[in-house]
């Protein structure tokens, strides 16, 4: 065993060892003696011993790494003259080469028994090609992802955030586990949520409409409002299709920041999607910059054909002037580019203004129907929020029973906004009602 042992390890060393003196016996032809060849035989084929395989515990052993070396009746001969002695460099690589494969092999079948019993899901393919290692850390991301939902769904909000953040790291492009550790991080993290939103939406040439609308929400949650008038500004030219939502929000952001420069920004930019707001922010920037006769003769003209959110800003703007039979015969006038919630709200806040009680309880009359739409239930939150009135709360909060919403994604911010109402109101009995409703039918989940 030891001299197989001592065979095993001249072979492996052998291989690089004498055919690179081979090759330089070669190279150096006549100038260098045979580096194999005995010394002392004729150095002619069949006739001479070979010096290299004495030192083996079996000689025969080293055809292995030289095949020269042949059986003849006298002994191991080399088979070819001094001159011809040559270098075998095919072998050697064939024999490392296979060691390397099955070397590689058992590392590979090693490793992915491994990450089997460990629980990630790889699959042998990921594991031998180098080219697809990257799967790996996905895989290890998505296993830390389903321990993480798994620790949240059990009540362990500590270990869930660990393996959420471990699913990170591993694999930050993917979009889902990226997405849940922003949605995770809100609060306790509000830097790293940003920077994981912000990267998800620059990272895609068109990201989805929802991603954005999510980072909103956490922002406004926060009050982050110079985070928002960023985001918005750059989703009023990306996402045409909500343009008008995230207008509002760049002059509610910008309002509250009193920093103007994102609408000169957007003022002066070339592309279409901003010159289409260019009369609602000519008009917005003057009112703000205090030139009151240029702001009220821009929201006096006819925008007819802007987006929905400067006609909806136009006729509420007028009603802020003072000027409410104007503001409604305007928004007549607009017809159905204006949608129904908004047309309540307006003539809500018109009716408020004008103190028109009984055209506010035709209007709560008409959107008072059983049962209540949700929009419906938000937009007069909305008008009672700006416009108190206990007797008009009353009525929607009866209503808003009769219609037994249950609690969930679709409904939360209906009920929500109910919530803040009553507690404008001061209203302590709808206030508890509406929280024991979120908190027992949502039976203690993240939702609530």
């Amino acid at each position: 065993m030891i001299g197989w042992l001592a065979d095993f390890f001249r072979f492996a060393c052998g291989l690089l060892s004498w055919n690179t003196r081979k090759t330089w016996f070669r190279l150096r032809r006549g100038r260098v003696p045979c580096p194999c060849q005995s010394p002392s035989d004729s150095g002619r084929a069949f006739e001479t011993r070979c010096e290299a395989s004495l030192a083996w515990a079996r000689p025969a052993r080293f055809r292995r790494l030289c095949p020269l070396l042949v059986e003849t009746p006298d002994g191991l001969r080399c088979s070819a003259d001094t001159a011809d002695v040559r270098p075998f460099w095919g072998r050697a690589a064939a024999y490392y080469g296979a060691a390397f494969a099955a070397l590689y092999l058992a590392a590979v079948l090693a490793a992915f028994v491994f990450c089997r019993i460990v629980g990630y899901p790889v699959r042998v393919a990921d594991l031998a090609w180098p080219g697809r290692w990257h799967r790996v850390d996905e895989a290890r991301g998505r296993f830390f992802l389903e321990r993480a939902q798994a620790a949240f769904a059990a009540g362990r909000p500590a270990e869930g955030m660990l393996y959420l953040r471990n699913a990170y790291e591993l694999d930050p492009g993917d979009a889902a586990v990226a997405l849940a550790l922003a949605r995770r991080s809100q609060l306790n993290d509000p830097a790293l949520a940003d920077s994981i939103f912000e990267r998800l939406l620059h990272d895609r040439a068109r990201p989805p409409a929802a991603l954005a609308e999510e980072w909103f929400r956490g922002l406004l949650a926060r009050g982050n409002f110079p985070r928002i008038q960023a985001l918005a500004r750059e989703q009023v030219v990306r996402d045409p299709a909500q343009a008008s939502v995230w207008m509002r929000a760049l002059l509610v952001a910008t309002r509250a920041t009193g920093d103007d420069a994102p609408l000169h920004a957007l003022a002066a930019s070339p592309l279409p999607a901003a010159q289409a707001w260019r009369m609602l922010l000519d008009a917005e920037l003057a009112r703000r910059e205090g030139r009151a006769a240029e702001a009220r003769a821009a929201f006096d003209r006819d925008w007819s054909g802007a987006p929905p959110y400067a006609l909806y800003d136009q006729v509420s703007t007028l009603i802020d002037f003072g000027d409410g039979i104007g503001a409604l015969d305007r928004m007549e006038r607009y017809g159905t580019q204006l949608d129904g919630a908004a047309r309540a709200l307006l003539q809500l806040k018109a009716y408020a203004v004008l103190d028109l009680p009984r055209a506010r309880d035709r209007l709560l009359d008409a959107l008072l129907i059983s049962p209540l739409p949700p929009a419906t239930v938000t937009v007069l939150c909305a008008h009672l929020i700006r416009h108190p009135n206990q007797e008009t709360l009353d009525r929607l909060y009866a209503a808003f029973l009769h219609s037994r919403l249950p609690v969930n994604a679709g409904t939360l911010e209906t009920y929500l906004s109910l919530y803040c109402t009553a507690g404008v109101a001061r209203d302590e009995a709808k206030l508890a009602a509406l929280a024991n409703a979120i908190q027992t039918e949502a039976g203690g989940a993240s939702l609530a």
